[in-house]
């Protein structure tokens, strides 16, 4: 790859053992793209993408991702990473590489982790299970769920090169995956409660062509604001629906 030059290389030679490959990549990306569109869950999908960001990487290198919904439990995968090493918000301070990308919505890298001063319980974690640098790359799924794409390795100064742009491609491109594949797994998830009832499904969907006519939103957010309704008010989804038809169709008479 244009601008790869690994340490140890001579006169810009590539270290074919060691370092990714242009079509590895691409290929790395299709196989991500593939499996974030057929995974039955977000946490099934992140864990695939960590996977296969693996297997591009140096053997050094181990990936983790780290997500946070508002109102949901947080989402962790790893390729054998201990869970207290991804989940920096049950340390006592709070912090960690992962939580200040999330924050600061920018990349954050530490190439040695002995020297590290930032962090300090999470350093101390990360040096007992032989952690020596860190890199996070932030991405956003939509404005309630925040994520952060992890390479861990096991010597410093890992991340050099192309690694830091190959961490970027790979979140940048999951997050568009993932936002995508979320409102499909919510609107999924939606009709299948509207269906499981005497309403059905008919009248949750004239209930979301009102709600997008009042509120000029797409079907999705229509439906997802018709659910926020019945979780507020502590009924379902239907009853929801029916109540909105019946009262417009009050007023049309």
């Amino acid at each position: 790859m244009p601008g790869w030059r690994p340490a140890g290389c001579k006169d810009g030679a590539v270290d074919v053992e060691n370092q990714p490959h242009l079509v590895e990549i691409v290929a790395a990306l299709k196989e991500i793209t593939a499996r974030i569109t057929s995974a039955t869950s977000i946490s099934e999908a992140v864990s695939d993408i960590t996977k296969v960001v693996t297997g591009i990487l140096p053997s050094s290198v181990q990936c983790g991702v780290m997500m946070i919904a508002q109102g949901e439990p947080a989402t962790f995968a790893s390729t054998g990473l201990p869970p207290e090493l991804l989940d920096e918000s049950t340390h006592s301070d709070g912090e960690g590489p992962a939580i200040e990308a999330i924050r600061s919505r920018d990349i954050v890298m530490s190439q040695d982790v002995d020297n590290e001063t930032r962090w300090p319980t999470w350093t101390a974690l990360a040096r007992s299970h032989k952690v020596a640098s860190v890199l996070s790359y932030p991405f956003d799924v939509d404005t309630l769920t925040l994520g952060a794409l992890n390479l861990y390795a096991d010597q410093p100064g890992a991340f050099t090169g192309d690694i830091p742009i190959i961490a970027m491609l790979v979140a940048d491109h999951a997050s568009l995956l993932l936002r995508v594949r979320l409102r499909q797994l919510t609107q999924e998830d939606l009709w299948a409660r509207a269906g499981d009832t005497p309403i059905g499904e008919a009248t949750v969907e004239r209930a979301v062509g009102i709600v997008m006519a009042q509120r000029g939103c797409p079907p999705d957010q229509a439906l997802r604001h018709l659910h926020e309704a019945a979780t507020h008010l502590g009924v379902g989804l239907p009853a929801v629906a029916e109540r909105l038809v019946e009262t417009v169709s009050a007023r049309a008479q």
